[in-house]
């Protein structure tokens, strides 16, 4: 991924969900997971057993740190310089689509169940 449509609308790059709902913050998080998954794939040769030749010796999960305050979930590195630009931009660029999928599913009209 490059970026999402509409990214620079977002004010804040790293939010994962605001509201306070337990179980649909609990969702969004294991769906950011799931995406730092796939990052982790994309770069698989990069993440794995500690050893001296690899860039990364921990998986990509290890790297993120949560954060919840007031109805409000974000996620943060724990330390930037561990992470090439690439992967924080692949983190990031995961985070957002998430947040744009939000924005467009409460944007759809309900109807009602007959």
């Amino acid at each position: 991924m490059d970026r999402v449509l509409f990214a620079d609308k977002l004010a804040y790059k790293n939010i994962l969900y605001i509201g306070d709902n337990a179980n649909e913050c609990l969702k969004i998080i294991e769906k950011f997971t799931a995406r730092l998954r796939r990052i982790e794939n994309l770069y698989a040769g990069q993440f794995g057993k500690n050893t001296d030749d690899q860039l990364f010796p921990m998986q990509l999960q290890q790297h993120i740190q949560y954060h919840f305050e007031g109805g409000i979930a974000i996620f943060r590195f724990r330390n930037e310089d561990d992470l090439p630009a690439i992967v924080r931009n692949e983190c990031l660029v995961a985070c957002q689509s998430i947040v744009f999928e939000q924005m467009l599913l409460s944007s759809l009209p309900t109807y009602p169940l007959n």
